[in-house]
């Protein structure tokens, strides 16, 4: 962080959180309950949060805050949580740091509101308190259980649909093996998990309401007027075939007749990204936040919608490298052994070299406020010059991010990230920073 810019600081999100002064340590405990209860984060005290700029902090409240602030936080959270506290210079002014990893004893909560009102979460850039759906998968975790591994005690085992499964796989002590079932610790009775339900039953929705795609076809390239919508319900398997039988048709191109049926040859993108798009979006999208996982056919565009952030900390330049996060266990193991998801790590990466393949933009990767979206565009890509263009964008600004070259050039920041380097190592651009806060600005070379 020493040296940049203000101009320069990345936007508050999910992991990040600025601070002019330390005036409300309530509220900075809270900030710390939330990141410790989601992917980490880190708070900066020292800069304002609406404008990003560094006004830093005088020596005095600078050395009251490091004593201050580790007792403070640790007498305000329970389980006990010990961030990092220390001072870091930006553009020659002094901040505070509060750099706070995931915590392993989930839920995390404010001492004085108890666990029912005192457990905080990040959404998007701000700071909530957890209720419901939400605080109960953050109680799960303790136990070292994920949202989709928890017994419904109400379902029939009569309900799940075996056959879905293969032969050797359809016995109790299979089901109980993938995590399908789980015994009662009270009675020792079977009891589907939901996950079991979200892949085995024939109407999931029953227990899980969110468990449900709407499909629709969109009227030009923006805005919301909808020629077609379709609800597609049922387990998450037959949800992704029926989702990508719509979305052949409505992409299909250069139908031919085959017997009695007209069938479409061509399709305006590749349909194994489609279908991993979709799969992706169902089976690790995040059911404890209400709402479906939407799927939207633009004129130029597929946009699939998923409630909930990335199952990870969500670094976009890093997507495609092979790290694979995994939110819901069961769906995926069970996901995995029908052949519906490619091996841990490769989907993402199967995306974006398809897409190039095909002569189509990379796949676009964006999280937002409790939702992360994928984008696919149907037109084909124009050729550019990418050392060009990149050189060209600081003609009219003096520093560039991966995500201005990702929009300049239609590729993902993966790809983005490799062409900067690529000048990097020409010695035409310097690095600046470090991680998300990395920027580049050319050498005059």
């Amino acid at each position: 962080m020493t040296g940049r810019g203000w101009e320069t600081m990345e936007r508050e999100s999910r992991s990040t959180e600025y601070k002019r002064k330390a005036s409300n340590l309530r509220k900075i405990a809270q900030t710390t309950v939330a990141f410790a209860n989601g992917s980490g984060g880190r708070i900066v005290i020292g800069v304002e949060d609406r404008t990003r700029t560094v006004v830093g902090l005088g020596p005095e409240e600078v050395d009251e805050l490091l004593e201050r602030l580790p007792v403070s936080l640790a007498d305000q959270i329970q389980p006990p949580l010990f961030p990092q506290v220390y001072e870091r210079t930006i553009d020659d002014r002094e901040v505070v740091v509060v750099q706070v990893f995931p915590g392993g004893q989930k839920p995390y909560f404010i001492a004085t509101e108890g666990v029912e009102k005192g457990v905080y979460i990040r959404v998007g850039a701000h700071t909530r308190r957890a209720e419901g759906d939400i605080l109960e998968e953050l109680r799960l975790q303790r136990s070292h259980l994920s949202y989709d591994e928890a017994p419904i005690p109400d379902c029939p085992l009569a309900d799940l649909n075996r056959s879905v499964l293969p032969s050797s796989l359809r016995s109790d002590r299979a089901l109980l093996s993938l995590d399908i079932l789980r015994h009662d610790p009270f009675s020792g009775g079977l009891q589907p998990t939901r996950g079991g339900i979200l892949m085995l039953h024939t109407q999931p929705q029953r227990h899980v309401p969110e468990a449900y795609v709407v499909v629709s076809k969109m009227r030009g390239d923006s805005g919301r007027d909808t020629v077609e919508s379709q609800d597609v319900v049922g387990n998450l398997p037959a949800q992704v075939e029926h989702a990508v039988e719509i979305l052949h048709q409505w992409l299909g191109r250069n139908p031919t007749l085959t017997g009695a049926r007209y069938q479409n040859t061509t399709s305006s993108l590749p349909m194994a990204v489609v279908r991993e798009a979709v799969s992706n979006a169902l089976f690790h999208r995040q059911y404890s936040i209400h709402g479906p996982t939407k799927i939207a056919l633009y004129a130029d565009r597929l946009e699939v919608f998923s409630p909930g952030h990335f199952a990870g900390p969500f670094v976009a330049e890093d997507l495609g490298d092979g790290t694979s996060y995994i939110r819901n266990r069961v769906v995926c193991v069970v996901a995995r052994r029908l052949g519906l998801i490619e091996k841990r790590g490769t989907g993402i990466r199967l995306m974006i070299d398809s897409m190039r393949a095909a002569g189509r933009p990379e796949p676009l990767f964006e999280e937002g406020a409790n939702w992360f979206k994928v984008t696919l565009r149907t037109s084909r890509q124009t050729a550019v010059n990418a050392p060009d263009a990149i050189l060209g964008l600081l003609e009219t600004k003096p520093v560039l991010t991966s995500g201005d070259v990702c929009a300049a050039l239609g590729v993902s920041k993966a790809t983005a990230v490799a062409r900067i380097q690529e000048l990097v190592k020409a010695g035409k651009l310097v690095r600046q920073g470090r991680g998300p806060q990395t920027r580049y600005r050319t050498t005059g070379v």
